[in-house]
């Protein structure tokens, strides 16, 4: 189903860009996918981490279409993955990146290069410990690795279907 909903929004060329920070398990989804892509398929993922801006130039000189960006996005709705638009991360929920995905998008437009993210329900909250004041989670699921999975099988799908059209 997602690579069905993934087929329709890419054109052409493609990368894969995992974000988010991989010390905090709520929001390590995106890197951990792209990790495991990368394994794989090295020239398809980029692990963009905390900073995905800096792999701009790479992503400009790599002349594709279409930027696949996986992260923790935190939404409504009982759904695990959703396909979003930058514009929809603000109207979504709250990824710890949200402001530089969205500009980042704006100016990969500059270079006819759409923006394209698959936002990961986390399935474990960061809460605050008043007594030591540093961030902890609760309820970490194995959920989230079947999911990572799901997203995973559906990009490794679409890389292979590009693979075999070129």
């Amino acid at each position: 189903m997602l690579f069905d909903k993934l087929k329709k929004q890419i054109r052409d060329s493609f990368l894969i860009m995992g974000v988010g920070n991989e010390l905090k398990e709520y929001d390590r989804i995106g890197v951990d996918v792209a990790k495991m892509g990368k394994e794989l398929f090295p020239e398809e993922f980029i692990v963009g981490g905390l900073a995905p801006e800096n792999f701009l130039g790479k992503i400009i000189k790599a002349k594709i279409s279409t930027l696949i960006i996986v992260d923790g996005v935190y939404f409504d709705g009982t759904d695990s993955v959703r396909l979003l638009s930058p514009e929809d991360l603000t109207l979504q929920g709250i990824s710890t990146h949200s402001l530089s995905l969205k500009l980042m998008a704006e100016y990969l437009k500059n270079y006819d290069i759409q923006t394209v993210i698959i936002g990961i329900k986390p399935t474990c909250l960061p809460r605050s410990d008043e007594r030591s004041g540093t961030e902890t989670t609760r309820q970490v699921n194995d959920d989230t690795m079947e999911v990572k999975k799901e997203v995973l099988s559906a990009l490794m799908e679409l890389i292979r279907n590009k693979n075999n059209t070129s």
